[in-house]
């Protein structure tokens, strides 16, 4: 099967590569001599393409992973079409969908130049039709491989675009209205105590210290992906697990199946 051209990147750094994204043969590598990508002035006066540098070729196709971002990368590819002349395609996956849609976007005469491999189940389904990003512009530009993927030969198929991270969402407004300041919750001394003088008054105040989201479907990933992969981690820790053994699959199904 043909190899195609696949990015994953960082966000940040998504105007630095887009030009050398893959023409239609698909067996292009990036362009580190790529365009300057300056943004557009604050005015919104947009630059035209600088006659003096090489013109670019191709065209990028982002098969987008993140619908709350799908308004962004539109102005972002907007921005880099008037400022190259490369064309550049956003198409944002609904929501639980991505794998889908991935699939059946790569059975088309042109697949998605950019698109995500998430984690090693990822790897090892899409590693082929992936670019060595080693020693890319964009690979030189990170101060950490922490959170980069390889496949099992020691390429370099995926660069993280997003970092997400754990923690606890503070209604301010309602904390202050139970007479505290956030200005003390700088610690877990300083969160144990306003949640406890709050939870001891819940009555009086007409609200809790706690409240958990719904299990519709925008929420349901944060327990059964994010919530499940912090023990998950301390499990294997000292021996790192490529993938979730299976006993631990059954053993999580069936705590979540005991009444409460």
């Amino acid at each position: 099967m043909k190899k195609l051209l696949a990015l994953t990147l960082a966000a940040v750094m998504t105007l630095a590569l887009l030009a050398g994204c893959g023409g239609k043969d698909g067996g292009s590598t990036p362009d580190t001599n790529a365009p300057d990508t300056n943004a557009p002035a604050a005015d919104g006066n947009t630059t035209a393409p600088d006659d003096s540098k090489p013109a670019a070729s191709g065209s990028v196709y982002w098969l987008n992973f993140k619908p709350e971002s799908d308004e962004v990368l539109q102005n972002v590819a907007k921005l880099y079409t008037e400022k190259t002349g490369v064309e550049v395609k956003v198409v944002t996956a609904a929501a639980g969908t991505y794998n889908q849609q991935l699939n059946a976007e790569m059975d088309k005469s042109n697949p998605p130049t950019l698109f995500v491999i998430g984690n090693q189940a990822g790897v090892k389904d899409w590693a082929d039709y992936a670019v060595d990003l080693t020693g890319t512009a964009i690979a030189n530009e990170l101060n950490t491989d922490a959170y980069n993927l390889y496949d099992e030969t020691g390429k370099l198929v995926s660069i993280g675009y997003c970092y997400a991270c754990y923690g606890i969402i503070v209604n301010p407004d309602l904390v202050e209205k139970a007479g505290h300041s956030m200005d003390e919750i700088t610690n877990f001394d300083g969160l144990k105590a306003v949640a406890e003088d709050i939870h001891a008054r819940a009555t009086e105040l007409g609200f809790d210290a706690f409240t958990s989201c719904d299990m519709d479907g925008s929420s349901s990933w944060r327990f059964t992906g994010h919530m499940a992969n912090l023990e998950y981690y301390y499990e294997q820790e000292g021996n790192v697990w490529t993938e979730c053994p299976p006993h631990h699959h059954r053993q999580v199904y069936g705590q979540l199946q005991e009444p409460l």
